[in-house]
């Protein structure tokens, strides 16, 4: 359609304005398809970063050999890189504590730590004032239930003879059952002292005060420790000896998160030279003091060859180990990772330069990752001064990295 100069005002402009519309949108696809295969190829060719050596020294741009990953071969070889190292500790079931049922000072000891004890057995003698008191108010409890008894059994035979009220039997019948309850708590005292029932009738019979308050075994067992010493003051309460009966005992382990993944609750750990121990629990917290996860385990049988306190190492069964590790994986230092996105790459030195390599990394140890991807043992991998290869990877000096080989032997002479 053609335009004269009687073509109205309205639609000449509408087609003037369709014209250069068509105009400017056949422009910007002519300009744009060029940039973006440009930019496709630009992509393709970024993983690779140009950098020559003299380049690489002056940048300070430290490499790191990849070395095998002994764990992706341990379902095959039956190896075992997963050591925890612990304690072993006493469960509670199988602690009882000996304590002070009143206050005294210790006389004497009988036994020392690590000593074999049988149930009753003297552990010390305190000399005790108020043991001497419970004693006494014992006595004189008992004198008055016997008063109240005796009291009761006349007017019991009184009210058969109709000489006495009925009320006056039932006050009597009260006040022996009340004279009897108190005798049995003064019993109950003497009994937490460590009396049986024969010392307390003995007492009854002859009547004879004595300050000494011998502290006994609670059970038979070994001793773990002896806190008391002659001459030393105690309070009521206070625990003085601590004793472990014969039973399983548990190790408190300590792993990395790493090792955490790869342990369950009811694994079975080897203990070189004692058999083997079953995971009872896996922490869910991280020690701010060395970021291991507590793991406790159990000791399986009760063999003697655990002892307390003892600084033991345990492996997981060869049976049990994971065997998901990726056969190709290595190790390499936490410090040759870099992050693009949500994807991880590692920079791989080959003839050109470095070349930027996505992997997928998990934590081995404590400055150690498990690489897994296109890096095999023995590349060499840029793990300090990554600063120089991040900024070309992204763009920043591509230029001066591509020229440096050409400059370098201009600068030599």
């Amino acid at each position: 359609m053609s335009l004269t100069s009687n073509t109205p005002a309205p639609l000449r402009n509408a087609i003037l304005a369709g014209i250069l519309q068509t105009t400017l949108l056949a422009t910007l696809i002519c300009v744009h398809a060029p940039l973006q295969a440009a930019e496709a190829q630009r992509s393709d060719l970024a993983e690779q970063i140009r950098i020559s050596a003299a380049e690489r020294s002056r940048s300070g741009i430290v490499t790191t050999l990849a070395i095998a990953d002994t764990a992706a071969g341990i379902g095959q070889a039956g190896s075992n890189d997963l050591a925890l190292a612990g304690t072993v500790v006493a469960p509670p079931a199988l602690l009882a504590i000996a304590s002070a049922a009143y206050g005294g000072v210790v006389q004497q000891v009988h036994v020392a730590s690590a000593q074999v004890v049988r149930q009753g057995a003297p552990l010390l003698t305190l000399h005790s004032q108020a043991w001497l008191e419970v004693q006494r108010d014992y006595l004189q409890a008992a004198a008055q239930a016997g008063l109240a008894e005796a009291r009761l059994q006349r007017d019991t035979a009184l009210h058969a003879d109709g000489i006495i009220a009925t009320s006056r039997l039932e006050e009597s019948r009260s006040a022996a059952m009340l004279a009897r309850l108190t005798a049995d708590e003064r019993a109950q005292a003497l009994r937490a002292g460590g009396w049986d029932s024969a010392a307390i009738s003995a007492l009854q019979r002859s009547r004879a005060l004595t300050p000494e308050l011998v502290l006994r075994a609670p059970r038979a067992g070994t001793l773990l420790e002896v806190n008391g010493n002659p001459g030393q003051r105690v309070e009521a309460g206070m625990p003085l000896a601590s004793i472990s009966r014969k039973g399983p005992l548990w190790i408190e382990l300590q792993a990395s998160r790493a090792q955490v993944e790869r342990l369950k609750v009811g694994a079975l750990l080897q203990i070189p030279g004692c058999g083997s121990a079953k995971v009872l629990a896996i922490g869910t917290a991280v020690s701010s003091a060395n970021q291991s996860v507590p793991v406790r385990a159990e000791q399986q049988g009760s063999s003697d060859c655990l002892r307390l306190n003892a600084y033991v190492e345990a492996r997981m069964a060869p049976s049990q180990v994971s065997t998901k590790a990726a056969p190709h994986s290595v190790l390499l230092p936490a410090s040759a990772l870099v992050r693009r996105g949500a994807q991880t790459f590692v920079f791989v030195q080959n003839p050109a330069g470095f070349m930027a390599t996505p992997v997928q990394a998990t934590q081995a140890g404590a400055d150690l990752v498990r690489v897994e991807g296109k890096v095999a043992v023995g590349d060499a991998v840029a793990s300090k001064g990554l600063v120089v290869l991040k900024g070309s990877w992204a763009g920043l000096g591509a230029e001066a990295a591509a020229a440096a080989p050409a400059s370098a032997p201009a600068g030599a002479k």
